[in-house]
């Protein structure tokens, strides 16, 4: 980065942004798209290379540049849904995917996933990570940076206060849109992110937004799934014995004013009784 954040282009502006979302347009879906494949010639143009995992869709139809059914691409910028099995059913949001992480990795110095946590686990669990978890906003990240804080601020040749304000909100927004898990909540091509990028940097408001209360709430969900079903289940075992409580308490409760009832009929037809053979003897008493 040159001059500040703000000035900056992230290499991406008009650049290697317009090669990939001009090749998107050309119905091609690069699905491997890293630092490494993001090329500067000597005329100073951005070009994105290596298309050997390319997907081309021409009339609807999808062709692939290679084998297919098996997981292709690199997993530290690889979209959820090319980490299914096959990856088959993949459009151009997944390049926009792609590009979130390599904009990540341009503010914050890493990529989202740690790159030795993938390295140490197998196929599943990589996909898994890819396709579960949530990783930290760029700005978070950068809270648990440490001693490399200070690298970073410097890489971007701005002082750390101004390096964190900077990423918090907007920047945040736009990465996070790239990276969601739904690509329906993601920019539809590499061309709706740049024009949000340009917003950004012209001081426009952006489509980027915080997701809503509701939107984490569900995103929670969907981590938590067997925490909140066995909260689920436990809440429910409650509130049936609770139920069967009240219903026992009611029922003793009936059974005691039954009960009473039962007691004072009793008492009551002792006293008649009582009375009668009073008066009867009275009468025979006076009789005799």
């Amino acid at each position: 980065f040159s001059r500040s954040l703000r000035h900056t282009r992230f290499g991406f502006k008009s650049r290697g942004l317009g090669d990939v979302y001009k090749r998107q347009e050309q119905g091609i879906i690069h699905r491997d798209i890293k630092p490494e494949n993001i090329m500067l010639t000597p005329q100073g143009e951005v070009k994105v290379a290596d298309f050997g995992l390319a997907r081309v869709i021409t009339d609807g139809k999808q062709t692939d540049l290679t084998q297919v059914g098996i997981t292709m691409g690199t997993p530290l910028y690889m979209s959820p849904e090319q980490a299914q099995l096959g990856g088959q059913d993949i459009d151009t949001r997944t390049d926009v995917y792609s590009l979130g992480v390599v904009l990540y990795q341009l503010l914050t110095g890493t990529t989202p996933f740690d790159k030795e946590r993938l390295d140490r686990s197998g196929l599943d669990e990589i996909k898994r990570i890819i396709q579960e978890e949530e990783p930290p906003r760029p700005s978070t990240r950068l809270s648990t940076a440490g001693t490399a804080l200070e690298t970073i601020a410097e890489h971007h040749n701005c002082d750390l206060q101004t390096l964190t304000k900077e990423l918090a909100g907007e920047l945040d927004w736009i990465v996070m849109k790239c990276l969601e898990k739904d690509r329906t909540r993601r920019y539809e091509s590499a061309s709706e992110l740049t024009k949000d990028i340009g917003r950004y940097l012209d001081d426009e408001p952006v489509e980027a937004c915080p997701p809503s209360t509701l939107y984490r709430l569900q995103k929670f969900a969907r981590r938590n799934k067997v925490v909140l079903g066995t909260g689920v289940a436990v809440s429910a075992a409650l509130v049936i014995g609770m139920a069967v409580s009240l219903w026992q308490a009611n029922v003793a409760r009936e059974a005691g004013r039954v009960a009473d009832q039962q007691r004072q009929q009793a008492e009551e037809t002792y006293q008649r009784a009582r009375r009668a053979v009073d008066t009867y003897l009275t009468k025979i008493s006076e009789d005799q």
